[in-house]
């Protein structure tokens, strides 16, 4: 409506003001580096809207060609983004410090420009998140591109940090898939799936992770050992772990014949009544140089009194490893499981000493 009323005030201008400068045009001179230009009032009007025009064509020719698109030329709008600038600056440096309402005041003003939009957003809705800000970290949220990876990854992200585990692998599995490549994101569904207690889906999940390499080499060896001895231990007691399944038989074999997937298979077999069976099982593939990373789940192991091959084992590894503090706590859960407390309690203390963060 306004603007109707404003091009009728311009036009009833234009009818009004036209014949009288069309009747008397005036009469201007401009003396300019020695020369004389005489030209109608109407006529210099019309030379500075062209000049206006041509300089406008020539400042989005250069940020195009200079890609310089976030720079303004226009004075107000440039003042806008000095602003947004330095509250982006401000908003960085105080998340770095960890002050997160600070950092989510300064990022919010900063997201007011759209240089950098996403980013901003991003920054803004975890400063928001930290600060104790729910519903303002949800608004940047929504604000990113959809259907975008860094979208997915930070709404799925802060709904694990809720405890919405099953919330998050429900929206990253309509985004993750066999040819997803943003390492990222498939490491975030895995860990979700972990946390949800999805475990068959985690073990599909596998050859995509292997196949798009969310991991690297040493990353994906200690990883194996969080996915693979609780997969199979909570499938087997949820009586769902069957080898001739497809979502075991898909893994690359090298992964079936791990360590990490055989601590998972004699876990399994413990649990189903077969200590020596597993026992037999764990002998065959404990390795000394695996011990930091298998002793968390060796300990949740229920062997019973089936561990006197393992003793031998772990004994001979300390006479030639006198210090290794990992076989003085495998000692200690082996005695442990025989029933010798006492035993237990000493091998402990000498793992501690060698190893103090082991309790």
């Amino acid at each position: 409506m306004i603007r109707w009323l404003l091009l009728v005030l311009v036009l009833a201008t234009a009818m009004l003001l036209g014949p009288a400068l069309v009747n008397n045009p005036g009469y201007i001179k401009v003396i300019l580096a020695g020369r004389v230009f005489e030209l109608t009032a109407l006529g210099l009007v019309v030379v500075l809207l062209l000049s206006a025009v041509a300089l406008w064509l020539i400042s989005v020719l250069l940020r195009k060609l200079l890609r310089l698109q976030h720079v303004s030329f226009n004075f107000l709008r440039w003042r806008r983004q000095r602003k947004a600038q330095q509250a982006f600056e401000l908003g960085l440096q105080a998340y770095a410090k960890q002050q997160w309402q600070l950092a989510s005041q300064h990022l919010a003003k900063a997201a007011a420009d759209d240089f950098m939009h996403s980013e901003k957003h991003l920054l803004a809705a975890y400063a928001a998140f930290y600060a104790g800000n729910t519903d303002q970290a949800n608004r940047h949220v929504a604000a990113l591109p959809a259907g975008n990876d860094s979208s997915s990854f930070v709404q799925a992200d802060l709904l694990l940090q809720q405890g919405q585990a099953a919330q998050a692998c429900a929206l990253l599995g309509e985004t993750v898939n066999a040819d997803t490549a943003d390492k990222g994101l498939g490491q975030l569904y895995l860990y979700a799936l972990q946390q949800a207690g999805q475990w068959q889906q985690l073990l599909q999940m596998v050859p995509a992770a292997l196949k798009q390499q969310w991991f690297d080499k040493e990353q994906w060896r200690r990883q194996r050992f969080n996915i693979y001895p609780a997969a199979i231990s909570q499938l087997s007691q949820q009586q769902r772990f069957d080898e001739a399944a497809a979502y075991w038989q898909n893994l690359p074999g090298k992964e079936r014949k791990s360590t990490a997937a055989n601590i998972g298979l004699a876990w399994a077999q413990a649990q189903n009544g077969q200590s020596e069976a597993a026992e037999k099982l764990l002998l065959s593939n404990l390795q000394l140089e695996e011990l930091p990373l298998t002793l968390t789940f060796l300990r949740q192991i229920p062997l019973g009194k089936s561990v006197l091959k393992l003793r031998k084992q772990a004994q001979s590894w300390l006479r030639e490893h006198s210090s290794n503090g990992y076989v003085y706590a495998l000692l200690a859960y082996l005695a442990e499981q025989e029933g010798e407390p006492e035993q237990a309690a000493l091998a402990l203390q000498k793992a501690q000493q060698y190893e103090p963060k082991l309790g």
